[in-house]
């Protein structure tokens, strides 16, 4: 899709990722999987995705000085036909393309593995109180291994003994043993089955990190009797290769390459190694497809008010997915988000990553209106701070320096007009230029999304003030909008519009009745006509000047019928939500001219609604002739239902940065912290994190 912070504090580090620290773990040491958790790792370290069970919240929103949820008006009855469900077009499927690997696979010859005895004697790292070795995390490194082969020790030669009279060699008929004579020595890998099936059996919990993971696991290699997928004779099959390489290349995607650890091999690997290798990548594959398609943590723990739920992927079909591709390399990036947008992130943080960290630019000074054409001391200033050349001593604010600074302010969202005011001069100053880390949070914010690109969807970025309808990745329609105030803030949320209400009634929410009418009405008892709001008990209106309102308003409801009055201006689209938000008019237009439009108690504002509705309905109502002059007749009268026979995906996000229309990287104010929140938790501010196993995170 192309197009055209301040409540919460803290450094916005760039990340420093090493590579090798994920391709350099030796086989012959691997730490248990809940001795890994606490390694402290800076990336989160709750499982990933929706529905993570966290008892206590990880992220301390009021702590962080967190704003307190929007509230919008009360949802009206449903309508009476239920709508047919959307189906204009298949959703979109993510598409599967060649990708190159940011690193080749490592080379496959590396020093033998230790015996495994000596697996038991590896100083594990502490536990917080109360931990458990049986339930590790997600997030600080792959997954644990345990004891790598049953029993005491493992055979220091590359040929594995021949099992003992009785034993079942993999592949032959139950019941028939194999004599061991040292006459016959075995093919390499000709007992890796074995020994994968006896991991699976006791110790299949110590490569994953969630039940229906090891579960997936166990059916996996069952299904294939036990015979290797990622590795090939004592090195890696080609899905092996391209497993490593998308482990190596994952911060192309935001990630961190020390999470998916990336076992190497010797030409001669005893089997009981190789066994150890094919779980552990089999066990990093699954954790990888989790974090890069659905995130490293739950969005909810940020806060309440934001109610996206990632599609997680099935460790099932992702394990038959990558094992049934002809082009592995293609089926990892696959798992990513396919929407332009991300890849458009994607893009600049190589950029970025390239580039190295940029040099704080100088501060411009305060002082009066800068205008163009007008002298100023801070012209040479100005000059350094956009990147524009001059003399140092000629102080003209001159057209191709007004240029630059009309194009700053574009970028920052701001009133275009080449004066250089309080709020233009603010914005040179916070060094808005995004970095690698606020670029890594928001490319984490967008795996929030459906996994699945919806045909057609409309999506408000709320720093942005923007609404956008868009139709096979392409906008087709774009408006400002008015968004809710930091201590009212919209919701993050999907959810699908199903109708619109023309002349609606205004149900006044409880939030907005007890802390700004109540205090009216007490004052006051008719301090509310004024803006024609009924009071109504039992289905009646009655008169206000009767009731005590110091008694509070418990029996009490609060509506504002239809008219030009009305909060809610002629319509409203309406998307079922736990919230009580929805998109709608609005008869404070002044407000769509303003830079900043951060005014409602949490719903949407729309700038003409007519041509929102029109589009709206072209797609949810093809082919009924639903223009502006035909939707126009609606208006006026009692409230009326139209009911859309095809439903259309509501995406409410929040992005901080994104790429424009002209291919720039562009920043918006952090309005309500969410990308602090973001980074602070995924460990992007600089400072390492651990959890415990209630997911409460501290410093370290």
């Amino acid at each position: 899709m192309r197009r055209n912070g301040r409540y919460l504090t803290g450094s916005a580090c760039a990340l420093a990722v090493s590579v090798a620290a994920g391709l350099a773990v030796a086989l012959a040491h691997p730490l248990p999987a809940w001795a890994q958790e606490f390694s402290g790792a800076p990336i989160a370290v709750d499982p990933a995705g929706n529905g993570t069970g966290d008892a206590v919240a990880a992220f301390d929103p009021a702590a962080s000085g967190m704003q307190d949820t929007g509230q919008g008006a009360s949802l009206l009855a449903s309508p009476g036909d239920e709508p047919a469900p959307f189906d204009m077009n298949e959703h979109r499927r993510p598409a599967v393309r060649q990708r190159t690997a940011a690193l080749s696979a490592p080379p496959e010859t590396v020093p033998p593995a230790e015996p495994a005895a000596a697996v038991s004697n590896t100083p594990a790292a502490p536990a917080s109180e109360g931990m458990t070795p049986a339930t590790p995390s997600v997030g600080n490194g792959a997954p644990g291994t345990g004891a790598a082969t049953p029993g005491s020790t493992t055979p220091d030669v590359a040929t594995p003994a021949a099992p003992t009279p009785g034993a079942v060699t993999p592949g032959a008929t139950p019941g028939a043993t194999t004599p061991a004579t040292a006459e016959q020595p075995q093919a390499p890998g000709q007992m890796v089955p074995t020994y994968l099936s006896d991991l699976l059996s006791s110790q299949a919990g110590h490569y994953v990190a969630r039940e229906n993971e090891r579960q997936a696991l166990v059916d996996f290699y069952t299904a294939r009797d036990y015979r290797p997928a990622f590795t090939a004779g004592s090195g890696l099959s080609p899905l092996g290769k391209a497993a490593v390489a998308a482990f190596a290349g994952s911060f192309a995607d935001g990630l961190n390459p020390a999470d998916y650890v990336a076992p190497a091999l010797t030409p001669d690997a005893p089997d009981a190694a190789v066994a150890e290798a094919e779980l552990r990548l089999a066990g990093a594959a699954l954790l990888y497809a989790r974090h890069v398609q659905s995130g490293r943590f739950d969005p909810k723990r940020i806060s309440d008010n934001i109610g996206p739920s990632p599609t997680v992927p099935d460790p099932a079909a992702v394990l038959a997915q990558l094992a049934g591709s002809p082009d592995p390399r293609a089926t990892f990036a696959s798992f990513a988000p396919q929407y332009d947008e991300y890849r458009l992130l994607k893009r600049q943080l190589a950029r970025l990553e390239k580039s190295g960290p940029a040099l704080p630019p100088p501060t411009v000074p305060s002082g009066p209106l800068l205008r163009p054409g007008d002298s100023d001391p801070r012209v040479p200033v100005l000059r350094e701070r956009l990147g524009i050349g001059g003399a140092p001593e000629d102080t003209t604010y001159d057209d191709l320096l007004v240029e630059a600074v009309r194009d700053f302010q574009s970028m920052a969202g701001q009133k275009v007009d080449g004066i250089v005011g309080r709020d233009t001069l603010s914005a040179l100053n916070e060094n808005s230029a995004p970095q690698v880390a606020d670029v890594i949070a928001n490319m984490e914010r967008w795996r929030w999304l459906p996994h699945e690109v919806a045909p057609a969807y409309v999506m408000v970025n709320i720093p942005e003030f923007m609404v956008r309808v868009v139709v096979n990745e392409q906008t087709v329609h774009e408006t400002r909008v008015v968004v809710g105030k930091p201590q009212n803030q919209t919701p993050l949320l999907t959810q699908d519009m199903e109708y619109v209400v023309f002349n609606p009634s205004w149900h006044v929410p409880p939030g907005i009745i007890r802390k700004e009418m109540l205090p009216a009405l007490r004052a006051n008892p008719y301090a509310l006509e004024r803006q024609g709001i009924d009071v109504v008990r039992n289905g009646r209106i009655i008169d206000p000047g009767t009731v005590d309102w110091s008694r509070g308003t418990q029996g009490y409801s609060f509506r504002q019928p239809p008219g030009e009055r009305n909060a809610l201006g002629r319509m409203k689209f309406m998307f079922p939500n736990k919230y009580a938000v929805y998109l709608h008019d609005t008869p404070s237009r002044s407000l769509f001219s303003r830079d900043y439009r951060a005014y409602s108690h949490g719903c949407v504002r729309v700038y003409e609604p007519l041509k929102f509705a029109e589009v709206i309905f072209g797609l949810g109502l093809p082919n009924d002739g639903w223009g502006e002059q035909r939707i126009s007749r609606l208006i006026g009268g009692n409230e009326k239902y139209l009911n859309l026979k095809q439903h259309i995906q509501v995406n409410l996000v929040y992005f901080t940065n994104f790429v424009d229309a002209s291919g720039r990287l562009v920043a918006r104010d952090d309005l309500y912290g969410i990308n602090q929140a973001t980074k602070t938790i995924l460990g992007l501010d600089g400072t390492s994190r651990v959890a415990d196993r209630r997911g409460v995170i501290s410093a370290r």
